[in-house]
């Protein structure tokens, strides 16, 4: 099937679920993205690079087992990932094949590319090993199952997940060697994009945030290229059935759930190419439906676990969950903007309430819930200060939350995007942490605050919430 006949498939799936006005909006803002990427390469190392990176020791080399569950793969495209893997500038890994196939094509050609390559060998670390390991999965009892078994066989330092027709930049375990180093981290990830069938084109490519638990809950942004400590990853269980198609996405937020943040590092490049097929999520949302319901369980369960009550909705976009928390439904000292610049430092600091609701003059909230629909949001124990997004005079986004830069300077997020989109990566439309806020319209609560004056300051270890379905219009002049 054509592009052109897939995005029609694609549209007209939209267009059931979500109605004509939608739908329109959607597609102007996908076409709006594919001009932005037109022409985009991803970044391959120089010869030189790839070299030096080779010769590189390091002084603790980690072992990296790379986990693949296969099944059925086209073998061009198998063939492709077996080559990804082997061409790895760093050399401490092993490549672990669970094969439920129902014939011997995968077998044959991993004992082609073995011979080939001649990859039963001493390494530079001084290991004699099989470099690829496969194993026949007799009973195929579905992807949780299957990795299950690779995880078990695995003898590294560390699990990496890759699918079984998708491309890894040689450059990927070095530098995810290199940030292990460095941070000595338990959870890393990197940025990625997606590669057509036949390989010739990149595209929509995914360039993530750093650690969000919140923005996590709203869909799996994290995905691929992803590296757990082995021990983490057996320590949670590993992979569940009960979440097969969600199963990473299940399987990162519990490996993620009892750690620090500082234990959690995002890669900031591309080194995984997510690979497109027609019956494949990454082309076809609608292809396995099963697998967004298996999200949504997965998220309303991670929530029981935190013991937080919230409701999981799906969104417009198959993958995207909105959530809804339950009312607190307490008192809240509702001021304006300028009246709180008005006050005295004293006076700031002598407020005497749970909650504090600051809106400027020159805004206009979407609706009267919007101050229970942000209180609602502290039910999560971390939150010390709820924003939500602005919609200037131009019909576009001034801010949704702030991104605060190495110069201290705020920066608003989504600035300048339609009202109507739903943003980068649907993002502006998603609940998540922000750096930052301003007083124009923002929730505090009281005993979150180190300090009012210049400027409002949360204690250390809270954060600020950005809801999306509470939204503020300025008022024309």
């Amino acid at each position: 099937m054509g592009t052109g006949r897939r995005y029609i498939k694609r549209g007209i799936s939209y267009l059931k679920r979500n109605g004509l006005v939608n739908t329109f909006n959607k597609g102007v803002e996908r076409i709006k993205t594919d001009r932005e990427q037109k022409g985009y390469v991803p970044y391959h190392a120089s010869d030189a690079e790839v070299e030096e990176q080779r010769n590189r020791r390091f002084a603790d080399p980690k072992k990296f087992s790379v986990l693949v569950p296969v099944y059925e793969t086209d073998p061009v495209l198998f063939e492709k990932m077996l080559e990804s893997v082997a061409d790895q500038t760093y050399g401490n890994w092993e490549l672990i094949l669970a094969d439920a196939s129902r014939d011997d094509s995968r077998r044959n050609a991993v004992r082609n590319f073995t011979e080939e390559r001649n990859l039963l060998c001493k390494d530079e670390y001084g290991t004699l090993f099989d470099k690829i390991r496969y194993f026949k999965i007799p009973d195929n009892k579905g992807i949780s199952h299957n990795t299950n078994e690779a995880l078990d066989r695995a003898s590294g330092d560390y699990i990496c997940l890759l699918d079984h027709d998708d491309i890894l930049e040689k450059t990927a375990l070095f530098d995810i060697m290199a940030s292990v180093e460095n941070t000595k981290a338990l959870v890393i990830y990197t940025d990625e994009d997606k590669i057509n069938e036949d390989g010739t084109r990149y595209f929509d490519i995914n360039k993530k945030p750093d650690f969000d638990p919140v923005l996590l809950r709203t869909n799996n942004y994290i995905c691929h290229f992803l590296a757990v400590d082995i021990n983490l990853a057996k320590s949670v269980g590993g992979f569940r059935s009960e979440y097969d198609g969600a199963q990473d996405h299940d399987f990162i937020m519990r490996c993620t759930e009892g750690i620090r943040k500082d234990q959690i590092v995002h890669i900031q490049k591309v080194l995984y190419h997510w690979r497109s097929t027609a019956n494949s999520t990454s082309e076809n949302p609608d292809a396995k439906l099963y697998a967004y319901r298996a999200g949504k369980r997965a998220v309303e369960d991670s929530y029981k676990r935190a013991g937080i009550r919230a409701k999981v909705f799906d969104s417009p976009h198959l993958g995207f969950f909105d959530i809804e928390y339950p009312r607190i439904h307490r008192p809240v000292l509702s001021i304006t903007s300028e009246e709180f610049r008005k006050m005295t430092a004293q006076e700031r600091e002598a407020l005497d309430c749970e909650f504090i609701m600051l809106l400027s003059l020159r805004l206009v909230p979407g609706d009267g819930e919007y101050i229970a629909d942000m209180e609602a949001c502290m039910n999560l124990p971390h939150v010390g200060a709820v924003t939500g997004k602005i919609i200037g005079t131009d019909r576009k986004v001034e801010s949704a939350g702030y991104d605060v830069g190495p110069d201290g300077k705020k920066r608003a997020r989504f600035a300048g995007l339609r009202a109507s989109f739903s943003g980068y990566m649907h993002r502006a439309s998603l609940h998540q942490l922000v750096e930052g806020f301003t007083d124009d319209c923002v929730l505090l609560r009281r005993d979150a605050i180190s300090s009012m004056y210049p400027d409002i300051v949360l204690k250390p270890g809270f954060e600020v919430y950005y809801t999306p379905g509470v939204i503020f219009r300025r008022k024309k002049k």
